[in-house]
């Protein structure tokens, strides 16, 4: 029987690797070629959504710095470093993540980061809330601190 690659990927790595193995030893090289093919593109997908979150979680941060000067606190700063190790984390272990793909994500990761910094920052929906776009150094290497 043919697995389902897909749901057999998105519920656990160790049992799609042991399927993709009993294939190779059964000679099935075709299907455990399929298997791998749908693991790499998973896992290639786990590493850009992940590294996407952090970008928002960071861009959320630095909005809130800029627009609630008052509300600053060392939690803040601890977020943004810990955004920013977490994406070179990832940039380290998967190269393609480099700041050509963060640059192909800016607008989009940008836009998240607006309305999730409305919300952290109590603003309904009907508030108007137009920030000036996040730059580069923003972003990846100014420093923030109390």
């Amino acid at each position: 029987m043919k697995p389902d690659w897909e749901d057999l990927v998105s519920s656990s790595y160790p049992e799609t690797v042991e399927t993709i193995r009993k294939l190779i030893e059964d000679k099935e090289y075709e299907e455990a070629m399929e298997g791998l093919d749908e693991l790499y593109e998973n896992m290639s997908n786990t590493d850009k959504r992940a590294l996407e979150s952090q970008l928002v979680r960071l861009m959320v941060h630095v909005l809130k710095w800029r627009y609630q000067p008052q509300k600053r606190s060392t939690s803040w700063v601890r977020t943004v470093v810990n955004a920013r190790r977490e994406i070179h984390k990832l940039q380290k272990y998967v190269p393609s993540l480099n700041r050509e793909f963060i640059e192909n994500n800016w607008q989009e990761s940008f836009g998240d980061a607006v309305e999730e910094a409305k919300a952290e920052m109590n603003l309904s929906r009907k508030d108007k809330f137009e920030p000036a776009p996040l730059t580069w150094q923003e972003v990846f290497e100014d420093e923030y601190l109390l």
